[in-house]
């Protein structure tokens, strides 16, 4: 699951559904004027990816009902993505579909979906183009300065500096082992990302890491949790490790 959070209102999952096709790789826009046929459209959200030099088109409509999407719906939702040139649509609801909109959406190229259902569907790709590559890019510092070999600028600190530098280190341990197992790195040799929550994975004295990020239960609150709190970690590592490095100022 991407997140468990639920939206509030239909504006907000628009701009969620928008926000995860966005970090799957996509181009992604939110209440989209489109050109059918014979007349235009607005839709909720419409995303284009390129793959293999091949354009797909998605349009989205998100609908945060109370009670189950009737099949009128769906026949105008059906029209506008075969009028639009879409190659999918899908219907996207925090309830469930009546007997006749899933009758009606049978064999067409429309997804009725709930929320969670539409983050399952695109939950692989988002790992792969967003959460991996953003773990590497952001946490690549934290996961460098509490690996086994102490870097080369250690050796010439000061005893308490030494000390310092290896107590964070200490403490912000496993939080660097930990990014590094939802790296592209790990994927090599565990294709599978570790379990939600992590409470019971980790030792009971990782003090390094937040108890928000140990029971996290979905990636993308988790991912939410970790970045900021492991570049902090980085941060107060490189600080310790370049106790004489001032930030730069502009003032005179």
């Amino acid at each position: 699951m991407i997140t468990e959070r639920q939206p509030e209102n239909w504006r907000e999952l628009q701009t969620e559904v928008a926000r995860i096709l966005a970090e799957c790789g996509m181009q992604a826009e939110v209440e989209k004027t489109v050109i059918l046929a014979r007349d235009t459209a607005d839709v909720d959200v419409v995303a284009v990816e390129t793959v293999n030099g091949r354009t797909n088109t998605i349009f989205c409509e998100c609908k945060l009902w109370k009670s189950s999407i009737p099949k009128n719906v769906i026949h105008g939702f059906r029209t506008v993505v075969e009028d639009g040139g879409a190659n999918v649509g899908y219907v996207i609801t925090s309830s469930g579909f009546q007997r006749g909109a899933l009758a009606a959406a049978d064999l067409t190229n429309l997804r009725l979906v709930t929320w969670p259902e539409f983050q399952a569907e695109f939950e692989a790709t988002w790992i792969e183009n967003h959460l991996r590559p953003e773990v590497m890019k952001r946490l690549d510092d934290l996961m460098e300065l509490v690996e086994p070999l102490l870097p080369r600028a250690f050796n010439e600190l000061s005893e308490p500096a030494k000390a310092k530098f290896l107590e964070l280190r200490e403490r912000y341990w496993e939080l660097g082992t930990t990014a590094m197992m939802f790296t592209p790195y790990v994927k090599m040799f565990h294709p599978d990302l570790p379990d939600l929550p992590l409470r019971d994975r980790v030792s009971s004295d990782a003090t390094g890491m937040p108890d928000a990020l140990l029971d996290a239960t979905d990636y993308g609150d988790f991912l939410d949790i970790l970045i900021p709190f492991g570049e902090q970690a980085a941060t107060e590592l490189r600080a310790a490790l370049h106790p004489e490095a001032t930030p730069f100022s502009n003032s005179r």
